[in-house]
């Protein structure tokens, strides 16, 4: 019994046809949902007029002590950048790649301190702004938050959120940069 390989030249050709059909359901996909947040470098700040906007944007301090993660996406390790990979540069959330089916929730004032709850109340909980059932972070569960994924209600955050571990001095700067109205922020 012999068995016949296939000629190189038929087996490329199938190897090639399932190539072009991956890179038009990428394309597809990246048309539908986009790319996340990161790609529109444009809506991003000039300067950065605080440590925290620096830390949010870029995961680096003004003072030198790195910054580093743990967990995270691929596409934000890839990236190399912080907050804005996933949340955006209007701290408004966004699709998460290549998981374009998740998004990132905001991470605006109203949304992390506390107006998310009335708007989602007001609206009859039609509106999910994607922080879950729990109550409004304070500076210490923010800080929970970033640094050991655990929500204001001790239930644990994505698992695409990666845990962030910088100095204290940054950590506060990153706190009042979130606490600041997105239009005076930028």
């Amino acid at each position: 019994m012999s068995l016949q390989r296939q000629p190189s030249s038929r087996r490329n050709t199938r190897i090639g046809g399932i190539l072009v059909v991956l890179l038009v359901l990428l394309a597809g996909a990246l048309l539908l949902f986009g790319s996340g947040p990161l790609t529109d470098r444009s809506a991003w700040p000039s300067e950065f007029r605080s440590n925290g906007e620096r830390v949010y944007f870029t995961a680096t301090s003004a003072s030198g002590p790195q910054i580093t993660s743990q967990g995270g996406s691929m596409h934000m390790m890839m990236s190399g950048g912080g907050c804005v990979t996933c949340h955006g540069a209007d701290r408004g959330g966004g699709r998460l790649m290549p998981r374009f089916w998740q998004s990132a929730p905001p991470l605006t004032a109203a949304a992390l301190f506390g107006e998310h709850d009335e708007a989602t109340k007001a609206e009859g909980a039609a509106k999910d702004d994607g922080h879950g059932d729990h109550d409004d972070y304070t500076d210490d569960t923010l800080r929970r938050a970033i640094t050991d994924d655990v929500d204001p209600g001790g239930e644990r955050l994505d698992p695409v959120m990666p845990r962030w571990s910088m100095a204290e001095g940054d950590m506060t700067d990153l706190i009042a940069y979130l606490k600041t109205p997105v239009a005076s922020a930028q």
